[in-house]
């Protein structure tokens, strides 16, 4: 090989990879929970498993704890520009997707039957549909186990035993689902939860094991009802301008890789879920609600979601609606 035709080879093999460089984009992810959460590890891993399966052409980059975002400014955020992807918590977003309070209820996702992966691709479409009118595109979502009661004085087995009891509910539709049982629900910050059971303030609080252990909850509230509710879910999103940006064989990409992520993240959250219940029997007091008062539950809130879908107007709303329902029969 001549000097000449070496040379034209590597001006031909260093465009190639300034050609490659300048197409490879990095995107902030916006992740609402510390690096140990387990939510922010399955970020994480879909994170990482897109740069391997792009070759760093497309990579989101973690940052934690809600430092480029609030929780409650995540949609606009992406949705506007400021900030390129985040994970956004389905609770904050009701707001202004009003049919995503189905989700952020108690129950208002199936646990086992079907299992709750098989009922997220279910309502997939109808999620990016309503997503995509506010200029984000949904990628994946994962839901938030083992809904229970922890308590100060003592265990909530039946639906009878809300009555006359303050429980701290997050948002409007928890509170009716409280009230629908006779109890008294009360709005307070995460910040003063704790000091608010100390005290005696609320009797109870409407929470998930994970939480329950890791904000030491069971130092002032040690009585855990495990009713196995599945509800709330966060759900990855990315600005249409930053999807828009990428080629078709990448979007291919993620897109293949968030489905996945759907199925197996759903999965590992419920294997979680199961290791903190054991953990709750030994670090503090858990009673299993027994499957006919998990359905008797489920009958007497009928009447809130009812009142939720009847005043769901738009179309893609409808449609999530009425397949979360069926999902709840």
């Amino acid at each position: 090989m001549t000097t000449l035709s070496i040379r034209s080879l590597l001006l031909t093999c260093a465009a190639s990879c300034l050609a490659c460089a300048a197409t490879a984009e990095e995107y902030p992810y916006a992740l609402p929970f510390n690096a140990g959460n387990e939510f922010s590890q399955l970020g994480v891993e879909w994170a990482d498993s897109v740069a391997e399966a792009t070759d760093g052409a497309v990579t989101f980059t973690p940052d934690f704890n809600g430092g480029l975002v609030s929780i409650p400014e995540a949609l606009d955020a992406v949705g506007s520009g400021v900030v390129p992807s985040a994970m956004a918590v389905v609770s904050a977003m009701s707001g202004v997707v009003p049919s995503f309070a189905f989700i952020e209820m108690g129950g208002g996702m199936p646990t086992d039957t079907p299992p709750t992966e098989e009922a997220m691709t279910t309502i997939f479409p109808d999620i990016e549909n309503l997503l995509d009118a506010q200029d984000v595109k949904a990628l994946w979502i994962i839901p938030a186990f083992g809904g229970g009661l922890a308590c100060r004085d003592g265990f909530i087995k039946t639906i009878d035993d809300w009555a006359g009891k303050k429980i701290r509910a997050a948002g409007r539709w928890q509170a009716k689902q409280v009230e629908a049982l006779g109890g008294s629900p009360v709005a307070l910050p995460a910040s003063d939860i704790y000091t608010a059971l100390q005290n005696g303030t609320v009797d109870c609080l409407l929470t998930v094991p994970t939480i329950f252990l890791a904000s030491s909850m069971y130092e002032v509230a040690p009585y855990f009802s495990g009713y196995e509710l599945t509800g709330n879910a966060l759900i990855t999103i990315v600005g249409n301008d930053v999807w828009d940006d990428l080629t078709d064989e990448q979007r291919e990409t993620v897109d293949s890789l968030s489905a996945e992520m759907t199925v197996t993240g759903t999965k590992h959250l419920r294997e979680i879920n199961e290791a903190a219940l054991k953990e709750v029997e030994t670090t503090a007091k858990l009673y299993r609600v027994t499957p006919e008062d998990r359905e008797r539950l489920a009958r007497a809130w009928d009447p809130v979601f009812e009142e939720l879908a009847a005043g769901i107007s738009d179309d893609d709303g409808k449609s999530l609606i009425q397949k979360l329902s069926e999902l709840r029969q």
